[in-house]
């Protein structure tokens, strides 16, 4: 027996994506970047114009122009140059971002550096900092990032540091905050591995501390 199909109400109409943005939201998702200028100074910045991708609706001009409006970008390329020194990447930074403090990403791969400045812990909200490509040999200047708690992502692949026996976790043991090695995720195994040898080198260097008895 055939039973009368009830009326179906009208389908509502399917909502559109909205096409409104924020305001600053292309500023906020797009990176000032001015790698491959041959910088050797972090002055020279003033002499460049940043590439801050397609996206941007309000591309930034070059600083020295008196129409400059400052970027709302949270990450700053400095990659590919030949930078050796950055103690006034804070400064140079704060003539370019609207909040230089909510900077999170910087990119120095690929330059002369050598040491970590100190300058990099006033950047209190840094979360990724690339370093892989420079000159770093010395473990200790590494293990001056431990005062950034906010660190999470980190590269230092192709440093000469690299080559240290155990390289990767010294650096995990160093800096038990960052997630992201060398574009790698630390697992727990690491985490593990890294704590043992920790703790190995720790018993090495007391029983090297330890003074010698006429038993021994």
């Amino acid at each position: 027996m055939d039973t009368a199909r009830s009326p179906t109400s009208p389908r509502k109409p399917l909502a559109l994506p909205s096409t409104h943005k924020p305001i600053g939201l292309a500023e906020l998702e797009a990176p000032l970047d001015y790698s491959f200028y041959n910088m050797t100074s972090l002055q020279e910045v003033s002499d460049n114009e940043a590439r801050v991708g397609a996206k941007a609706a309000n591309p930034i001009l070059p600083k020295k122009s008196t129409n400059q409006k400052l970027s709302k970008s949270k990450c700053l390329k400095l990659n590919n140059n030949c930078l050796s020194e950055i103690g006034d990447i804070k400064e140079v930074a704060s003539g370019l971002f609207e909040d230089v403090d909510s900077v999170a990403w910087l990119d120095l791969s690929f330059n002369e550096l050598t040491k970590v400045d100190d300058i990099l812990l006033q950047f209190p909200n840094l979360q990724i900092l690339y370093l892989h490509g420079n000159q770093f040999s010395n473990m200790a200047e590494i293990e001056k990032l431990a005062k950034i708690p906010t660190l999470k992502k980190l590269s230092l692949h192709g440093n000469p540091i690299e080559n240290e026996k155990g390289y990767k976790y010294i650096v995990m043991s160093m800096l038990p905050g960052i997630q992201t090695l060398d574009f790698s995720r630390i697992t727990k195994a690491d985490r593990r591995t890294a704590a043992t040898l920790e703790g190995m080198n720790k018993n090495l260097k007391k029983r090297r501390g330890k003074p010698k008895t006429e038993e021994d």
